[in-house]
């Protein structure tokens, strides 16, 4: 018995010699992994600091941003992307009183924060749209001057020996896939429609061949549902629409007195005139221009338009008819005698033509004539200043002297109250005319755009943080 219990204390008192290095052990583990864990962050800490390399990345997230919504909403939404350019105008002083209301003031820090990306985005844009819109050409130049001139020799003399010219080889074999396209789908091409007419085609699709197709398909199905007006249905709107004369390259000109058919013509009636329009270019196409430049000229009379009932819908839908079904058939586009405030809202205009459309188009302001004397030399009609006495100008001048004395005759009488007419006391030459109507609005327009730089003076003045730079 005794040895058996000598043995159990022995047994315990190594069971107690074990012990505290379990418990040492133990602790010494839990130290560690406590160090260890001690240098792992949470996750609400991972988050961007408020260093430069932060601020960078963040603007390039707008930018980013910003450029998605530009390439989605400006195909088909253009409005969008302006409106959020439009936005940065609430960050200026004199609009800072808007941020008082709860609403507008989250809109107004949002414009703040996005204000320099949409600049950086903006001004990038407008560049490359310069870019494109103006090619340099010295590449090809470079390309072909590099070539080895043994290379040059034998590729000319190729095309020396050739019996016909590449460019009639590389037309042939375009304008034959084309039939072959068009008759897998059971379309012929018209009698309207020849190798002239397919080349402005191809001219105006850069060459790409399925633009082309479409854009042939495209005129074809137009060209069988359009009702072209005939020339006496023409008769009735050629005070608003007709050819006169011809330019200095011998390029018939078509007149269209955009200004007075809309002040004239009932809303209905504005499709009719879109489709008087286009019977008259398809007129002179036919008749009027020469094999040498099958091209002419327009000349937009925009005397009496009103900036409040611009015809928007009418123009976009004549510009589309003509840019889609009559390419590379305009020389110039003359815009003249546009209103001040129908100048600014005729930009919007301008912007749905097509670049190699906006490079044609001229707008000329009071100089007009000069301009007009240049370019239609002998051709400038007489209601517009020039020195034409052909018949139409003649009756034209006959309709706008009557339409002066009856409307003088309207403004310088007035009715009685015995029903007689009584002249006014002062002669009818000091009546107010437009020019003095148009010197008046600019001069209200000047003062308003003083007022708003004096206020925006005087907000920076009271409030000079509100002239600081906006944060990213």
């Amino acid at each position: 018995m005794s040895g058996s219990s000598d043995n159990f204390q022995s047994q315990s008192k190594a069971a107690s010699k074990n012990m505290p290095k379990i418990r040492i052990a133990s602790s010494t583990r839990g130290t560690i992994s406590q160090k260890a864990l001690s240098h792992i962050q949470p996750l609400k800490s991972l988050r961007l600091g408020q260093g430069p390399s932060s601020q960078v990345v963040w603007f390039l997230i707008k930018v980013a941003a910003l450029e998605g919504v530009r390439r989605l909403s400006t195909p088909r939404f253009p409005f969008v992307w302006r409106a959020v350019q439009a936005f940065q105008f609430l960050c200026y002083p004199p609009f800072k009183w808007i941020q008082r209301w709860a609403p507008f003031k989250l809109l107004v820090h949002g414009a703040q924060k996005l204000s320099r990306p949409l600049m950086l985005l903006s001004i990038t844009t407008a560049l490359s749209e310069f870019s494109e819109n103006h090619p340099k050409t010295f590449n090809t130049v470079d390309d072909s001057q590099s070539q080895p001139e043994s290379t040059e020799d034998a590729s000319t003399s190729d095309i020396r020996n050739s019996d016909e010219p590449l460019e009639d080889i590389v037309s042939e074999n375009w304008s034959i896939q084309l039939r072959v396209e068009l008759a897998k789908v059971g379309i012929t091409l018209p009698e309207r429609i020849n190798q002239d007419e397919l080349q402005r085609f191809y001219t105006a699709a850069n060459g790409d061949f399925s633009c082309l197709l479409a854009s042939i398909k495209k005129t074809i199905r137009w060209r069988e549902t359009y009702s072209m007006l005939s020339a006496k249905e023409l008769e009735m709107w050629s005070h608003w629409v007709f050819w006169h004369g011809f330019d200095m390259m011998l390029r018939p000109c078509l007149i269209i007195r955009l200004g007075l058919a809309c002040s004239s013509l009932m809303p209905q009636d504005r499709p009719r005139f879109v489709q008087a329009i286009v019977s008259q270019l398809e007129l002179g196409i036919l008749h009027l221009v020469n094999e040498e430049d099958p091209r002419i000229t327009v000349l937009m009379d925009c005397e009496g338009l009103s900036p409040f009932r611009f015809p928007m819908n009418m123009l976009r839908s004549c510009s589309s008819l003509v840019q889609d079904h009559f390419p590379n058939r305009l020389a110039t586009l003359f815009l003249i005698r546009l209103p001040p405030l129908v100048r600014v809202v005729a930009q919007t205009f301008i912007q749905v033509l097509k670049p190699p459309t906006r490079q044609k188009l001229r707008i000329e302001g009071e100089g007009y004539l000069k301009a007009l004397s240049e370019y239609l030399q002998q051709s400038v009609p007489a209601f517009l200043g020039g020195s034409c006495m052909c018949p139409k100008c003649r009756i034209l001048l006959r309709e706008i002297k009557q339409e002066r004395t009856e409307t003088s005759r309207a403004d310088t009488c007035r009715d009685t109250p015995d029903g007689e007419v009584a002249l006014l006391p002062y002669p009818i030459t000091e009546l107010p005319s437009n020019g003095n109507f148009e010197h008046i609005l600019r001069a209200i327009i000047v003062a308003f755009l003083m007022l708003w730089i004096f206020v925006a003076f005087l907000a920076g003045m009271h409030d000079p943080d509100s002239l600081a730079y906006p944060p990213f």
